[in-house]
């Protein structure tokens, strides 16, 4: 009984941890829309392409810079293209910066590219 239990936990375990790792697009897209919102560039900035410290520095410095302000966003609408490899998502979001402090609202489609099993949102 107790060895049915201990594989039944073990078992329970091995489907949770996978389930985490498998984020679909509009996962992503969700995370990164909720570091601007929080204001967390730099860690909005990990959920893309870019890997040199460097540029994403300069990125974080140009949002600073505009006073980007994300106050509100939904995820419209996700496409996975055939392969799988890529993907875009459709978002529509609220902002202000620094040049208008009345609220905007825009929607964007983010392209999205599978790096090493993972979705990240395409920099280029």
């Amino acid at each position: 009984m107790r060895k049915i239990a201990l594989f039944i936990s073990a078992l329970l375990m091995v489907f949770a941890f996978s389930s985490c790792s498998k984020t679909s697009p509009s996962d992503v897209a969700n995370d990164y829309y909720s570091a601007l919102k929080k204001g967390d560039f730099e860690k909005a900035l990990s959920y893309t392409t870019m890997t040199n410290s460097e540029e994403i520095q300069q990125s974080v410095q140009k949002m600073q810079g505009v006073g980007l302000n994300v106050s509100d966003y939904e995820i419209v609408k996700e496409e996975i293209a055939e392969d799988g490899n890529s993907a875009t998502v459709e978002v529509k979001y609220t902002f202000t910066s620094a040049f208008n402090e009345n609220p905007e609202e825009k929607t964007e489609k983010l392209n999205l590219v599978k790096e090493d099993k993972k979705w990240v949102i395409s920099a280029e």
